[in-house]
């Protein structure tokens, strides 16, 4: 089985109920991002994966972002990658968060760097984006996905925490963790 990293949003933490459920139910560990900027944040990344790899790293919103800049960066550390809502176009909320800003200065512009990024092609990645979701626009979602050939999309009925679809993220990272692809059950 392969090791399981999660990198939480920028409301979130460690003790989030993403990562808590994934450290419940398969010992996934989850770095502490804080208020990092993305660079740093992939850096904490990359250290934690460190020799555990290849590893599953499960990425939600801001933290979705970080983990493309690791998969960009690193890709063999990646066995698979797994982003919920990853918060591409997240340069569009920046009026309606200064708070953001000011905690983390110049995480916007950081923000649209990376959403510019396309998945390596030898990196295995689900994303799950939901229909509802109301922080990151789908159509920002589907270009990403659109050029980064190795990406697979699932689209639910949810918003942007995800937190309806959670037997489904329990599924991808289950089969993603032991080697069998999330969507059609082969060897991944």
């Amino acid at each position: 089985m392969h090791p399981i990293f999660f990198a939480h949003g920028m409301e979130s933490s460690p003790q989030g109920t993403k990562a808590v459920y994934l450290r419940e139910a398969f010992g996934a560990t989850s770095p502490w991002l804080g208020e990092l900027g993305l660079p740093a944040q992939v850096s904490a990344l990359a250290e934690a994966i460190g020799a555990r790899r290849p590893a599953v790293l499960v990425g939600s919103s801001l933290g979705g972002l970080a983990a493309l800049g690791l998969a960009v960066e690193h890709p063999d550390r990646l066995a698979h990658l797994i982003l919920l809502a990853p918060a591409v176009g997240m340069e569009r909320h920046a009026p309606d968060h200064p708070e953001a800003e000011r905690l983390r200065p110049g995480i916007f512009e950081q923000g649209r760097q990376f959403g510019e990024l396309a998945i390596p092609p030898g990196v295995a990645t689900t994303v799950i984006h939901g229909l509802g979701d109301e922080v990151i626009r789908t159509a920002d979602v589907l270009q990403l996905v659109e050029r980064s050939p190795s990406a697979r999309l699932l689209l639910v009925h949810d918003d942007h925490s995800l937190h309806g679809s959670g037997p489904l993220i329990r599924e991808v990272v289950s089969r993603a963790s032991r080697g069998i692809d999330p969507l059609i059950g082969e060897g991944a």
